[in-house]
Protein backbone atom coordinates (compact mmCIF):
# COMPACT_ATOMS: atom_id res chain seq x y z
CA UNK A 1 0.00 0.00 0.00
CA UNK A 2 1.06 3.17 -1.16
CA UNK A 3 2.22 5.56 1.80
CA UNK A 4 0.03 8.99 1.35
CA UNK A 5 1.63 12.13 2.82
CA UNK A 6 -0.22 13.94 5.38
CA UNK A 7 -0.66 18.14 4.70
CA UNK A 8 -1.73 20.40 7.13
CA UNK A 9 -3.35 23.03 6.05
CA UNK A 10 -3.97 26.44 8.44
CA UNK A 11 -7.46 27.51 8.47
CA UNK A 12 -7.78 31.06 8.39
CA UNK A 13 -10.01 33.18 10.11
CA UNK A 14 -11.87 35.98 8.95
CA UNK A 15 -11.13 39.60 10.21
CA UNK A 16 -14.01 40.93 12.09
CA UNK A 17 -13.76 44.71 12.85
CA UNK A 18 -14.60 45.49 16.24
CA UNK A 19 -16.63 48.43 16.17
CA UNK A 20 -15.95 49.64 20.17
CA UNK A 21 -12.54 49.97 19.50
CA UNK A 22 -13.22 51.91 16.01
CA UNK A 23 -15.34 54.15 17.62
CA UNK A 24 -12.80 54.88 20.06
CA UNK A 25 -10.30 55.43 18.05
CA UNK A 26 -12.29 57.88 16.51
CA UNK A 27 -13.38 59.61 19.72
CA UNK A 28 -9.56 59.80 21.02
CA UNK A 29 -8.49 61.57 17.04
CA UNK A 30 -11.28 64.32 17.69
CA UNK A 31 -10.30 65.26 21.45
CA UNK A 32 -6.61 65.46 19.43
CA UNK A 33 -7.87 67.52 16.92
CA UNK A 34 -10.00 69.72 19.02
CA UNK A 35 -6.92 69.74 22.02
CA UNK A 36 -4.40 71.28 18.97
CA UNK A 37 -6.83 73.67 18.04
CA UNK A 38 -7.35 75.25 21.22
CA UNK A 39 -3.50 75.31 21.88
CA UNK A 40 -2.97 76.67 18.66
CA UNK A 41 -6.15 79.02 18.17
CA UNK A 42 -5.40 82.64 20.12
CA UNK A 43 -7.11 83.20 23.34
CA UNK A 44 -9.66 85.51 23.55
CA UNK A 45 -9.44 87.82 25.97
CA UNK A 46 -12.09 90.33 27.44
CA UNK A 47 -11.88 93.58 28.98
CA UNK A 48 -14.08 95.42 31.50
CA UNK A 49 -14.80 99.20 30.77
CA UNK A 50 -14.41 101.45 33.74
CA UNK A 51 -14.36 105.10 34.69
CA UNK A 52 -10.91 106.42 33.96
CA UNK A 53 -8.61 109.16 33.00
CA UNK A 54 -5.17 109.62 30.66
CA UNK A 55 -2.79 113.02 32.08
CA UNK A 56 -0.42 113.87 29.68
CA UNK A 57 2.42 114.22 31.54
CA UNK A 58 5.97 115.38 30.52
CA UNK A 59 9.36 115.86 32.03
CA UNK A 60 11.39 118.76 32.40
CA UNK A 61 14.38 119.84 33.92
CA UNK A 62 13.59 123.59 35.13
CA UNK A 63 15.31 126.57 36.43
CA UNK A 64 14.09 127.83 40.33
CA UNK A 65 14.01 131.53 40.55
CA UNK A 66 13.30 133.07 43.56
CA UNK A 67 13.62 136.23 45.74
CA UNK A 68 17.32 135.56 47.37
CA UNK A 69 19.76 138.16 48.59
CA UNK A 70 23.17 137.45 49.02
CA UNK A 71 24.96 138.99 52.44
CA UNK A 72 28.44 139.81 51.78
CA UNK A 73 31.10 140.40 54.38
CA UNK A 74 31.77 143.43 56.04
CA UNK A 75 35.00 141.58 57.59
CA UNK A 76 37.89 139.23 56.47
CA UNK A 77 38.89 136.34 58.78
CA UNK A 78 37.91 132.84 59.63
CA UNK A 79 34.15 132.85 59.74
CA UNK A 80 31.48 130.42 61.76
CA UNK A 81 27.77 130.44 61.19
CA UNK A 82 25.24 130.05 64.26
CA UNK A 83 22.17 129.13 62.91
CA UNK A 84 21.07 125.96 60.81
CA UNK A 85 21.13 126.07 57.10
CA UNK A 86 17.10 126.66 55.90
CA UNK A 87 16.09 127.83 59.21
CA UNK A 88 14.01 131.25 59.45
CA UNK A 89 15.74 133.80 60.54
CA UNK A 90 14.45 137.35 62.09
CA UNK A 91 15.63 140.44 61.71
CA UNK A 92 19.00 140.82 64.31
CA UNK A 93 19.89 137.49 64.56
CA UNK A 94 23.32 136.30 64.84
CA UNK A 95 23.87 134.79 61.72
CA UNK A 96 27.87 134.13 61.99
CA UNK A 97 30.94 135.70 63.39
CA UNK A 98 34.02 136.26 61.62
CA UNK A 99 37.31 136.14 63.70
CA UNK A 100 39.64 138.73 62.17
CA UNK A 101 43.17 137.66 63.98
CA UNK A 102 42.61 134.08 64.87
CA UNK A 103 42.33 134.77 68.96
CA UNK A 104 38.73 133.15 68.68
CA UNK A 105 40.38 130.31 66.82
CA UNK A 106 43.24 129.63 69.12
CA UNK A 107 40.97 130.19 72.40
CA UNK A 108 38.84 127.21 71.06
CA UNK A 109 41.15 125.22 70.37
CA UNK A 110 42.55 124.89 73.60
CA UNK A 111 39.65 124.56 75.36
CA UNK A 112 37.95 121.98 73.18
CA UNK A 113 39.75 119.43 75.44
CA UNK A 114 37.63 120.41 78.49
CA UNK A 115 34.30 119.82 78.02
CA UNK A 116 31.77 118.66 75.14
CA UNK A 117 29.98 121.44 73.73
CA UNK A 118 27.26 119.63 72.65
CA UNK A 119 24.64 119.79 75.61
CA UNK A 120 22.41 117.05 76.83
CA UNK A 121 19.05 119.00 75.28
CA UNK A 122 21.16 118.98 72.20
CA UNK A 123 21.76 115.20 71.88
CA UNK A 124 18.16 115.07 72.56
CA UNK A 125 16.97 116.81 70.02
CA UNK A 126 19.58 114.60 67.20
CA UNK A 127 18.31 111.19 68.75
CA UNK A 128 14.95 112.38 68.46
CA UNK A 129 15.35 113.69 64.32
CA UNK A 130 16.85 110.12 63.67
CA UNK A 131 14.18 108.43 65.73
CA UNK A 132 11.54 109.71 63.21
CA UNK A 133 13.50 109.09 60.35
CA UNK A 134 13.73 105.66 61.29
CA UNK A 135 10.11 105.28 61.70
CA UNK A 136 8.89 107.05 58.04
CA UNK A 137 11.89 105.60 56.12
CA UNK A 138 11.36 103.97 52.52
CA UNK A 139 13.47 102.09 50.54
CA UNK A 140 11.67 103.73 47.53
CA UNK A 141 13.11 107.75 49.25
CA UNK A 142 16.93 106.39 49.51
CA UNK A 143 18.08 110.13 48.70
CA UNK A 144 16.22 111.05 52.07
CA UNK A 145 19.18 109.66 53.82
CA UNK A 146 21.25 112.41 51.81
CA UNK A 147 19.01 115.01 52.92
CA UNK A 148 18.89 113.77 56.85
CA UNK A 149 23.14 113.60 56.72
CA UNK A 150 22.97 117.26 55.60
CA UNK A 151 20.71 118.21 58.35
CA UNK A 152 22.46 116.21 61.21
CA UNK A 153 25.81 118.16 59.90
CA UNK A 154 23.94 121.45 60.47
CA UNK A 155 22.61 121.00 63.55
CA UNK A 156 25.93 119.73 64.86
CA UNK A 157 27.82 122.74 63.82
CA UNK A 158 24.78 124.58 64.93
CA UNK A 159 25.10 123.83 68.38
CA UNK A 160 29.04 123.25 68.47
CA UNK A 161 28.96 127.34 67.64
CA UNK A 162 26.31 128.44 69.59
CA UNK A 163 27.94 126.77 72.38
CA UNK A 164 31.16 127.54 71.80
CA UNK A 165 30.15 131.56 71.26
CA UNK A 166 28.81 131.39 74.87
CA UNK A 167 32.33 130.08 76.20
CA UNK A 168 33.96 133.05 74.24
CA UNK A 169 31.43 135.94 75.48
CA UNK A 170 32.07 134.36 79.24
CA UNK A 171 35.84 134.67 78.11
CA UNK A 172 35.42 138.12 77.12
CA UNK A 173 34.03 139.07 80.58
CA UNK A 174 36.91 137.65 82.01
CA UNK A 175 39.27 140.25 80.01
CA UNK A 176 40.53 137.98 77.72
CA UNK A 177 42.24 139.49 74.44
CA UNK A 178 39.35 137.67 72.27
CA UNK A 179 38.73 139.85 69.04
CA UNK A 180 35.72 138.69 66.63
CA UNK A 181 32.73 140.08 64.97
CA UNK A 182 29.16 139.30 65.57
CA UNK A 183 27.50 139.44 62.40
CA UNK A 184 23.12 139.92 62.57
CA UNK A 185 20.39 139.41 59.84
CA UNK A 186 19.41 142.80 58.46
CA UNK A 187 15.92 141.14 57.05
CA UNK A 188 13.58 138.18 57.64
CA UNK A 189 13.80 134.82 55.79
CA UNK A 190 15.30 131.47 55.00
CA UNK A 191 19.41 131.03 55.57
CA UNK A 192 20.72 128.86 52.86
CA UNK A 193 24.90 128.51 53.29
CA UNK A 194 25.53 128.72 49.56
CA UNK A 195 25.63 130.98 46.30
CA UNK A 196 25.83 130.60 42.28
CA UNK A 197 25.71 133.34 41.06
CA UNK A 198 22.24 133.26 39.79
CA UNK A 199 20.60 134.92 42.74
CA UNK A 200 19.30 137.12 41.07
CA UNK A 201 17.72 135.72 37.78
CA UNK A 202 14.42 136.67 36.20
CA UNK A 203 12.50 135.06 33.65
CA UNK A 204 12.98 137.85 31.13
CA UNK A 205 16.93 136.64 31.15
CA UNK A 206 16.41 133.39 30.78
CA UNK A 207 18.08 131.49 27.55
CA UNK A 208 18.76 128.02 26.46
CA UNK A 209 22.40 129.00 27.99
CA UNK A 210 20.71 129.42 31.48
CA UNK A 211 19.90 125.42 31.38
CA UNK A 212 23.59 124.14 30.73
CA UNK A 213 24.80 122.44 33.68
CA UNK A 214 28.29 122.46 32.07
CA UNK A 215 29.47 126.00 33.78
CA UNK A 216 27.75 125.84 36.76
CA UNK A 217 29.18 126.50 39.43
CA UNK A 218 27.97 126.45 43.11
CA UNK A 219 29.68 127.54 45.83
CA UNK A 220 29.30 126.58 49.53
CA UNK A 221 30.14 128.62 52.59
CA UNK A 222 31.44 126.11 55.36
CA UNK A 223 32.31 127.48 59.43
CA UNK A 224 35.85 127.54 59.10
CA UNK A 225 36.93 129.16 56.16
CA UNK A 226 38.52 132.15 55.28
CA UNK A 227 36.77 135.38 53.92
CA UNK A 228 37.46 138.19 52.63
CA UNK A 229 35.51 141.79 52.56
CA UNK A 230 32.63 142.10 50.17
CA UNK A 231 32.81 138.03 49.05
CA UNK A 232 29.26 136.36 50.27
CA UNK A 233 28.72 134.83 53.44
CA UNK A 234 24.96 133.38 52.42
CA UNK A 235 22.39 134.28 51.13
CA UNK A 236 18.74 134.75 52.54
CA UNK A 237 15.73 133.91 50.64
CA UNK A 238 12.90 136.46 51.62
CA UNK A 239 9.43 135.09 50.47
CA UNK A 240 7.74 131.45 50.06
CA UNK A 241 6.44 132.46 46.44
CA UNK A 242 9.60 130.46 43.93
CA UNK A 243 8.93 129.44 40.21
CA UNK A 244 10.24 126.85 37.86
CA UNK A 245 11.52 127.50 34.45
CA UNK A 246 11.01 125.33 31.82
CA UNK A 247 12.00 124.93 27.95
CA UNK A 248 9.47 124.28 25.67
CA UNK A 249 9.79 122.69 21.72
CA UNK A 250 7.39 124.43 19.53
CA UNK A 251 5.22 121.19 18.90
CA UNK A 252 4.67 121.59 23.05
CA UNK A 253 2.84 125.03 23.02
CA UNK A 254 -0.22 123.89 21.26
CA UNK A 255 -0.75 122.09 24.33
CA UNK A 256 -0.37 124.83 26.96
CA UNK A 257 -2.75 127.14 24.74
CA UNK A 258 -4.80 128.68 26.98
CA UNK A 259 -3.20 126.96 30.39
CA UNK A 260 -3.31 128.83 33.38
CA UNK A 261 -2.59 126.32 35.92
CA UNK A 262 -1.12 122.82 36.09
CA UNK A 263 -0.18 119.97 38.25
CA UNK A 264 3.33 119.12 39.17
CA UNK A 265 5.24 116.45 40.95
CA UNK A 266 8.74 116.58 41.75
CA UNK A 267 10.20 113.15 41.72
CA UNK A 268 13.03 113.53 43.75
CA UNK A 269 11.17 114.71 46.95
CA UNK A 270 7.19 112.85 45.74
CA UNK A 271 6.24 115.93 46.25
CA UNK A 272 2.61 117.20 44.21
CA UNK A 273 1.28 120.58 44.59
CA UNK A 274 -1.30 122.87 41.92
CA UNK A 275 0.65 125.93 40.12
CA UNK A 276 0.08 128.57 38.26
CA UNK A 277 1.35 128.37 34.69
CA UNK A 278 2.09 131.27 32.16
CA UNK A 279 4.16 131.04 28.48
CA UNK A 280 6.67 133.73 27.72
CA UNK A 281 9.53 134.35 25.59
CA UNK A 282 12.89 134.43 26.77
CA UNK A 283 15.66 136.42 26.34
CA UNK A 284 17.28 134.59 23.53
CA UNK A 285 13.47 134.40 21.25
CA UNK A 286 12.64 130.97 22.56
CA UNK A 287 9.12 130.16 24.38
CA UNK A 288 9.74 128.93 28.08
CA UNK A 289 7.31 127.94 30.58
CA UNK A 290 6.63 129.80 34.05
CA UNK A 291 5.31 126.97 36.54
CA UNK A 292 4.37 129.67 39.86
CA UNK A 293 4.16 128.08 43.58
CA UNK A 294 3.86 129.26 46.78
CA UNK A 295 4.16 125.54 48.36
CA UNK A 296 7.72 123.80 49.36
CA UNK A 297 10.07 126.36 48.55
CA UNK A 298 12.45 125.35 51.47
CA UNK A 299 12.69 121.72 50.44
CA UNK A 300 14.45 122.98 47.46
CA UNK A 301 15.62 125.89 48.76
CA UNK A 302 19.48 125.21 48.19
CA UNK A 303 18.60 123.55 45.14
CA UNK A 304 19.11 125.90 41.43
CA UNK A 305 17.73 122.90 39.33
CA UNK A 306 14.97 120.57 39.95
CA UNK A 307 12.98 117.79 37.57
CA UNK A 308 9.49 118.38 37.30
CA UNK A 309 6.61 116.31 36.01
CA UNK A 310 3.92 118.33 34.31
CA UNK A 311 0.50 117.25 33.80
CA UNK A 312 -0.75 119.70 31.28
CA UNK A 313 -3.93 118.24 30.52
CA UNK A 314 -6.42 115.77 31.70
CA UNK A 315 -9.21 114.19 30.28
CA UNK A 316 -11.71 111.78 31.78
CA UNK A 317 -14.05 109.59 30.26
CA UNK A 318 -14.17 105.75 29.93
CA UNK A 319 -10.73 103.86 29.60
CA UNK A 320 -10.09 101.49 26.50
CA UNK A 321 -6.56 99.50 25.49
CA UNK A 322 -5.45 100.98 21.97
CA UNK A 323 -5.67 97.15 21.44
CA UNK A 324 -9.23 97.01 21.30
CA UNK A 325 -10.26 99.76 18.98
CA UNK A 326 -10.74 98.53 15.15
CA UNK A 327 -12.70 100.24 12.50
CA UNK A 328 -15.49 99.86 10.11
CA UNK A 329 -17.05 101.12 7.12
CA UNK A 330 -20.80 102.27 6.79
CA UNK A 331 -23.06 104.03 4.31
CA UNK A 332 -23.51 107.58 5.03
CA UNK A 333 -27.26 109.08 4.51
CA UNK A 334 -28.55 112.54 4.75
CA UNK A 335 -30.35 112.73 8.00
CA UNK A 336 -33.33 114.25 6.32
CA UNK A 337 -34.24 110.60 4.57
CA UNK A 338 -34.93 109.04 7.87
CA UNK A 339 -38.52 107.67 8.64
CA UNK A 340 -40.93 105.47 10.86
CA UNK A 341 -42.02 101.73 9.85
CA UNK A 342 -45.88 102.99 9.46
CA UNK A 343 -47.39 101.58 13.30
CA UNK A 344 -43.70 101.10 14.59
CA UNK A 345 -41.80 103.21 16.28
CA UNK A 346 -38.35 101.79 14.90
CA UNK A 347 -36.22 104.02 12.59
CA UNK A 348 -35.27 103.38 9.09
CA UNK A 349 -35.27 104.38 5.28
CA UNK A 350 -37.60 103.60 2.19
CA UNK A 351 -36.02 101.87 -0.27
CA UNK A 352 -37.08 101.64 -4.07
CA UNK A 353 -37.67 97.80 -4.91
CA UNK A 354 -38.50 97.15 -8.39
CA UNK A 355 -40.84 94.03 -9.68
CA UNK A 356 -40.59 91.85 -12.56
CA UNK A 357 -42.39 94.18 -14.75
CA UNK A 358 -40.35 97.11 -13.53
CA UNK A 359 -43.13 98.73 -11.57
CA UNK A 360 -41.26 100.18 -7.97
CA UNK A 361 -43.10 100.52 -4.90
CA UNK A 362 -41.15 101.44 -1.34
CA UNK A 363 -40.30 99.09 1.06
CA UNK A 364 -39.03 99.97 4.40
CA UNK A 365 -36.00 99.13 5.80
CA UNK A 366 -34.68 99.46 9.69
CA UNK A 367 -31.69 100.21 9.36
CA UNK A 368 -28.70 99.05 12.02
CA UNK A 369 -28.17 103.50 12.84
CA UNK A 370 -24.20 103.50 14.27
CA UNK A 371 -23.74 107.49 14.70
CA UNK A 372 -25.31 110.94 14.07
CA UNK A 373 -24.48 114.28 12.97
CA UNK A 374 -26.23 117.11 12.45
CA UNK A 375 -25.42 115.94 8.47
CA UNK A 376 -25.91 112.25 8.15
CA UNK A 377 -26.62 108.95 9.59
CA UNK A 378 -23.64 106.25 9.79
CA UNK A 379 -25.90 103.16 8.54
CA UNK A 380 -24.46 99.58 8.50
CA UNK A 381 -23.78 98.23 5.37
CA UNK A 382 -25.50 95.05 5.42
CA UNK A 383 -29.07 96.75 5.37
CA UNK A 384 -28.17 98.29 1.73
CA UNK A 385 -26.22 97.54 -1.35
CA UNK A 386 -24.45 100.35 -3.09
CA UNK A 387 -26.63 101.26 -5.86
CA UNK A 388 -29.71 101.37 -4.00
CA UNK A 389 -32.37 104.12 -4.09
CA UNK A 390 -34.01 105.56 -1.06
CA UNK A 391 -37.01 107.85 -1.22
CA UNK A 392 -37.79 110.67 0.96
CA UNK A 393 -41.61 110.07 1.99
CA UNK A 394 -44.20 112.19 0.16
CA UNK A 395 -41.90 113.47 -2.19
CA UNK A 396 -40.08 113.15 -4.85
CA UNK A 397 -36.53 113.28 -3.73
CA UNK A 398 -34.31 110.11 -3.97
CA UNK A 399 -31.10 109.32 -2.86
CA UNK A 400 -28.13 107.06 -4.38
CA UNK A 401 -26.60 105.17 -1.61
CA UNK A 402 -22.64 104.74 -2.26
CA UNK A 403 -20.57 107.70 0.07
CA UNK A 404 -19.16 105.58 2.29
CA UNK A 405 -16.96 106.38 5.89
CA UNK A 406 -15.02 104.49 8.69
CA UNK A 407 -15.71 104.80 12.03
CA UNK A 408 -13.31 103.94 14.88
CA UNK A 409 -14.73 101.37 17.38
CA UNK A 410 -14.59 98.27 19.84
CA UNK A 411 -16.34 94.70 20.16
CA UNK A 412 -18.57 94.41 22.90
CA UNK A 413 -19.45 91.13 23.93
CA UNK A 414 -21.54 91.49 26.50
CA UNK A 415 -24.88 89.38 24.46
CA UNK A 416 -22.00 86.50 24.11
CA UNK A 417 -21.29 87.67 20.61
CA UNK A 418 -19.60 90.80 18.98
CA UNK A 419 -20.85 93.91 18.29
CA UNK A 420 -19.19 96.81 16.94
CA UNK A 421 -19.88 100.22 19.42
CA UNK A 422 -18.56 103.33 18.05
CA UNK A 423 -15.78 105.39 20.21
CA UNK A 424 -15.12 109.11 19.92
CA UNK A 425 -11.16 109.06 21.58
CA UNK A 426 -10.65 112.51 23.75
CA UNK A 427 -7.08 111.53 24.81
CA UNK A 428 -4.74 108.93 24.19
CA UNK A 429 -1.02 107.84 25.38
CA UNK A 430 0.93 104.69 23.85
CA UNK A 431 -1.19 102.23 25.87
CA UNK A 432 -4.27 103.62 26.30
CA UNK A 433 -7.38 106.03 25.17
CA UNK A 434 -9.97 108.29 27.02
CA UNK A 435 -13.28 107.40 25.11
CA UNK A 436 -16.62 109.45 25.32
CA UNK A 437 -19.08 107.52 27.81
CA UNK A 438 -23.23 107.96 27.37
CA UNK A 439 -22.59 108.62 24.05
CA UNK A 440 -25.86 107.25 21.93
CA UNK A 441 -24.77 103.60 19.97
CA UNK A 442 -21.76 103.89 21.84
CA UNK A 443 -19.87 102.43 25.12
CA UNK A 444 -20.99 102.55 28.81
CA UNK A 445 -19.52 101.57 32.14
CA UNK A 446 -18.89 97.84 32.99
CA UNK A 447 -19.04 97.13 29.35
CA UNK A 448 -17.26 94.04 28.22
CA UNK A 449 -15.24 94.36 24.92
CA UNK A 450 -12.55 92.17 23.12
CA UNK A 451 -9.16 93.04 24.40
CA UNK A 452 -8.03 92.24 21.26
CA UNK A 453 -9.69 93.13 18.16
CA UNK A 454 -7.53 92.14 15.61
CA UNK A 455 -8.35 88.34 16.69
CA UNK A 456 -12.44 88.58 16.14
CA UNK A 457 -14.84 89.61 13.61
CA UNK A 458 -18.35 90.99 13.69
CA UNK A 459 -20.96 88.08 14.78
CA UNK A 460 -18.45 85.89 15.88
CA UNK A 461 -19.71 83.88 18.94
CA UNK A 462 -17.15 84.11 22.16
CA UNK A 463 -17.41 81.83 25.24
Amino acid sequence: MANTSKKIIRYKKPKNMNIGIAVFAVIFLYLIIVLIQFMVKPKIKMYEVLDGDIANDSFYTGVILRNETVVNSDYAGYVNYYLREKQKAAVGNLIFTVDENGSMTEYLNQSSGEESRLSDENLKEMKELLADFSTSYSDSRFSDVYDINTTLNSMLMEYININALQELSAAEGEGNAISFQRCYAQASGIVIYSTDGMEGLTADQVSADTFSKENYQKTAHAGGQLINIGTPAYKMITDDAWSVVIPLEEDELSDYTDVTSVSVHFPKKNLDAAAGFSVFTGKDGASYGKIDLTKYMIQFAGERFVEVEVKNSQAEGLKVPKTALTTKDFFVIPVNFIASGGDSAEEGFYKEVYANDGTSTMEFIAASIYRTTDEYYYVSMDDFKEGDYIILPDSNERYQIGAKESLQGVYNINRGYAIFKQVEILDENSEYCIVKKNMAYGLRSYDHIVLNASLVKEDDILR
